[in-house]
Parts: structure tokens; C-alpha cells; sequence
């Protein structure tokens, strides 16, 4: 038989607005040359999986409640997962949490996808940081949302720019639904968000009368220093409390094929979440396995691993991009996560050298798909979380040479 003809222009006919606004990464590299070093994608490092603990608790779920994990889920999320993560919060950072106030997702973009759903409405305002994850931003395209830039700096987000921007839709009597931030290791750029800064960020919020989405995917990969209280936390000691929503994921510190994240925030918001999602539970077998293996008291010397892990790694970089990149070009120096922002000079576009860095055998995402707007044609994103040291150092080499020969 021969090979159908697809009426593609049929399709580019029928996609929706948000979908042609879509950002895309390209696609992975060994589909293309099995050669190139690839900084692009934040993907946690394989090797990092707790496979043969994982078993264990498969074995566990199974053996003691399998008719339980097999079945359809809360629409809440599994309730034994729930009360895991509920004792790691309390534990680690002094929370006090209830059941009503946790929600499991799938993955921390899911929960995301979940709260942009519950609050936003097509020309609807909300402000991010810029440049700010590629996933949200994207995931706010899909809602048809306007999305106001507020510029970064290494303290995180301007807040003297945030509340100019807060007052400026006031004035055109525009109400801001949510800001959203990364206060940790930010992705793409690697920073954190000050202590003052949190607390100026939570007063804005309550003059404003608006909410905070705090994504803390990042929050267990710290390298150094010591860890800052949550916007959640400092909200919920505060006098008038209930403006941040934080999402997390275990898919940086576990696996991320679990595909489980979740969101915590005040009760009513929780039970506003629930009455649509109708997805018959988040990954029951999956939580079940999660709890399992977090119980047997596996969580808390994997999370130490890992950041002993990912810090050799960043250290690598760091190292690389001082001997081979030129001294015109400058980067972050982040104390955790997975990402740095490297800065080049004003003229050099690095959507323009990307096809270079290719023909070099390295790869890495231009900075001007961390923004709603056309801005960071000047700006990549490095990710060191998957490739293997040696792969680290020989790619930066590699982009080195781009970098100087472009210069």
C-alpha cells in the first residue's frame, strides 16, 4: 500500500490559539547525533534512581496492599502518601499541616496546569518572573492569560519592579490573580529569592489583594548555606495568612517517572481544586510505592546523596566555564537546583549561535524561551543535572570555542 499523504495544512488550520503560542524544546539529541553534549533538558540524572530500594517497596505494596494501590484513587491524592508528605514538611521545615491543605498532582507541571485552571480566565493578569520556567510560562499561554514580566536580579525577583507593576494594573483597574515564583535555585537562572524580599513579596501580596504560587521544585537540592523558610511558612506565621500555594515535586528527589507533585494551600483552595479534577486519582500505585519507600526511612540519605550528586556536578561547570569561556561573558553561581544563566554580550544571539554549538557537538536552550516576551536573545540556559562529569567538561570546552570564535 502506498504511504498516506497527511493534509497537514488541515491541522494548521484547526490548532487553538494557546497551541500556537506554545514553546518547544528541541528535540533530544541522540535522535539526531548520539555525539552531542546536551545542557539543554533539567532532567534528573539516571543514576540517581533508587532502583533496587524502589523494588523493595514494589514488593511491599503488593505483597500488603495491592488490591488498594491497583484500584482507582482519591481524587485528593492517595491519603497514605499524603500523611508521608505531611510528616517530611513538619520535619524539615516545622509546618503544620491538615489533610485538607495537600493535594497530590502529577508532577509539579500538573499542579501548575491544576492552579491555572482554577483561577485564571482568558485576558486574565498575572506577573512571573523574568525569565521564569519554560513549562509555566507555557502553561499560562494555554490559559490565554496576559502575562506581566517583572525582572530578576540575583536576589530574585525585583520587588520595586513587582510593585510598580501591581500598582500600574490597578490603575487600569486590571486585577492580578497570582504571582508566581521560584524562590528557590531558580529555573533557568539559578537564584534565590533574599529573606527581605520574601517578606516584602508577602506584604505586596496582601496590599494587593492577590495570591502567591510558589514553586519549590527545587527546595531539597541545596548545596550550601543554610535554608530559607518557605513563603508558605512565613504567610502562615503572619496576621492576615492564606496567599501562597506552593506546588513540589518528588520527581527531582525520587524519580521523576512516578510522575507525583503536589500542591499545599489553604483548605478552601484545596476543596476548589478538587470539585474538577475528575481523574479517578493522581497515580495511585505510584503513591503507594513513594510512601513505601519514604516509611522505610529512605528519603532523608538519598536527599543528602543527591545533593552531594548534583553540587560535584555544578562545581564541574563552574570550573569548565572559568578556563574556557571568554571574560566577556558572565553566569550565575547557584547554591542548589539544577540550572545556571549565563549572560554574553549585548550584540551575540544565542538562538543564532545554537546551530554553531550544534556543529561543535554541544547543545543548550537559548534563553528567549525562559520569556513571555522576545527577551534574552542574549541568554542561555545551562543545565548540569543529567550529563556525566566528563561530559560537563568536555561541553563546556565545546561551547567555549563557540562563545570566543563568535566574539
Amino acid at each position: 500500500m502506498d504511504k498516506m499523504t497527511l493534509d497537514t495544512d488541515l491541522y494548521e488550520e484547526l490548532w487553538s490559539a494557546p497551541s500556537r503560542a506554545w514553546h518547544t524544546l528541541p528535540a533530544q539529541p541522540g535522535a539526531r547525533r548520539p555525539s552531542i553534549i546536551s545542557f539543554t533538558y533539567g532532567l534528573p540524572d539516571a543514576a540517581t534512581f533508587p532502583a533496587d530500594e524502589l523494588t523493595g517497596a514494589v514488593s511491599l505494596v503488593l505483597r500488603e496492599d495491592a488490591a488498594a494501590a491497583l484500584q482507582y484513587g482519591n481524587v485528593q491524592g492517595n491519603p497514605r502518601l499524603i500523611a508521608t508528605l505531611i510528616r517530611k514538611l513538619k520535619e524539615d521545615e516545622g509546618l503544620d499541616l491538615d489533610h485538607e491543605q495537600v493535594m497530590i498532582t502529577n508532577g509539579s507541571s500538573g499542579a501548575l496546569g491544576q492552579i491555572a485552571h482554577l483561577l485564571l480566565d482568558p485576558d486574565d493578569y498575572l506577573v512571573a518572573e523574568a525569565p521564569s520556567f519554560l513549562g509555566a510560562v507555557n502553561i499560562f499561554r494555554r490559559a490565554q492569560a496576559q502575562i506581566v514580566e517583572v525582572p530578576l536580579d540575583d536576589e530574585g525577583i525585583r520587588v520595586d519592579a513587582l510593585e510598580s507593576a501591581l500598582h500600574a494594573a490597578r490603575a487600569n483597574e486590571r486585577r492580578v490573580k497570582f504571582i508566581y515564583v521560584m524562590p528557590n535555585y531558580q529555573n533557568p537562572s539559578g537564584v534565590t529569592l533574599s529573606l527581605p524580599r520574601r517578606h516584602h513579596l508577602l506584604e505586596l501580596a496582601t496590599e494587593y489583594r492577590t495570591l502567591i504560587v510558589e514553586d519549590d521544585a527545587y527546595h531539597d537540592i541545596r548545596f550550601e548555606g543554610d535554608a530559607l523558610p518557605s513563603l508558605f511558612a512565613i504567610d502562615a506565621l503572619g496576621d492576615s495568612s492564606g496567599h501562597v500555594i506552593r506546588t513540589g515535586t518528588f520527581s527531582k528527589t525520587l524519580a521523576a517517572g512516578l510522575r507525583l507533585g503536589w500542591i499545599i494551600a489553604p483548605a478552601p483552595i484545596i476543596r476548589k481544586l478538587t470539585t474538577f479534577k475528575d481523574d479517578g486519582g493522581t497515580s495511585p500505585f505510584a503513591s503507594h510505592i513513594a510512601a513505601a519507600y519514604a516509611e522505610a526511612g529512605e528519603l532523608g540519605l538519598h536527599i543528602e546523596q543527591l545533593q552531594q550528586h548534583y553540587k560535584r556536578k555544578r562545581d564541574v561547570m563552574l570550573g569548565a566555564m572559568r578556563q574556557h569561556f571568554p571574560h566577556e561573558v558572565s553566569w550565575t553561581e547557584p547554591a542548589g537546583g539544577f540550572f545556571l544563566w549565563v549572560t554574553l554580550p549585548e550584540h551575540l544571539d544565542a538562538s543564532a549561535l545554537l546551530p554553531l554549538a550544534r556543529e561543535e557537538g554541544v547543545e543548550y536552550l537559548p534563553g528567549r524561551a525562559c520569556y513571555a516576551s522576545a527577551s534574552g536573545s542574549n541568554n542561555i540556559r545551562l543545565a548540569y543535572s543529567q550529563p556525566s562529569l566528563d561530559d560537563i567538561e568536555e561541553g563546556i570546552k565545546r561551547l567555549g570555542r563557540v562563545l570566543t570564535s563568535a566574539l
